[in-house]
């Protein structure tokens, strides 16, 4: 008999092995963003299929630490940032988090946008926003929703009662004198995306086991040695 491996999901917490024997069987993905300590500060991050994905502004290398969520929980988890070579960075860390599909074509002017993040690890804040259509505005650009969105808050898509990943706030920009005077957020979207899944990666060949304190034991890529 092949034995299911709970003590992992009893470990994470309460409420997994609650959604475990639910007889639900959609995973819960409706939180998937992250807050990120590095050496440098505080970074804002988006769960998706491709990674924790973060802008790099406090540390693009080294140590971090993840405030995620597993479901509806809050959890906290070690772990270090690396670069991409590309706009983001990656945290990588042991366990599985929420991975939400990346929106696979541009971004319309119909679609309906969703601002997320945590800035306590332990809440999430959400805000409604538009893509831009203002005259002499073009690309990666946010209609300003009258609420300041933090660089790093993860935009989604909402589609088929899903969501689905499109990029990461950037900053606010003004204009003054252009056709297309007022405020406005730009954000490192689908096209970042696929400039990131275009850098060529040593994809990892070997593994090995790692033992941790909490006696969830995991397979981790023994990283290739650069030139070799």
């Amino acid at each position: 008999m092949t034995r299911i491996p709970l003590i992992a999901c009893a470990a994470l917490s309460a409420s997994c092995s609650g959604w475990f024997f639910s007889g639900y069987d959609k995973l819960d993905q409706t939180q998937p963003v992250a807050l990120i300590e590095t050496t440098g500060g505080v970074e804002l991050a988006a769960t998706t299929e491709f990674g924790i994905l973060t802008l790099g502004r406090t540390a693009q290398d080294g140590p971090c630490r993840v405030h995620y969520f597993l479901g509806p929980t809050p959890m906290v988890e070690d772990g270090s940032i690396k670069p991409t070579g590309s706009v983001f960075c990656r945290a990588d860390m042991d366990l599985k988090t929420q991975h939400l599909r990346v929106l696979d074509r541009a971004v319309a002017p119909e679609d309906e946008l969703l601002a997320m993040w945590t800035a306590d690890g332990v809440s999430v804040q959400t805000v409604n926003v538009q893509v831009a259509r203002a005259e002499g505005v073009e690309g990666d650009v946010l209609n300003d929703p009258g609420q300041d969105l933090p660089a790093g808050a993860s935009l989604f898509v909402k589609e088929r009662n899903d969501l689905r990943f499109v990029g990461l706030v950037a900053g606010k920009a003004s204009f003054d004198n252009a056709p297309g005077a007022g405020s406005f957020y730009v954000y490192a979207g689908v096209n970042r995306i696929r400039e990131m899944l275009a850098v060529p990666e040593v994809y990892p060949t070997e593994y090995e086991t790692k033992f941790r304190l909490d006696d969830i034991t995991v397979r981790k890529p023994i990283q290739p040695t650069p030139g070799k």
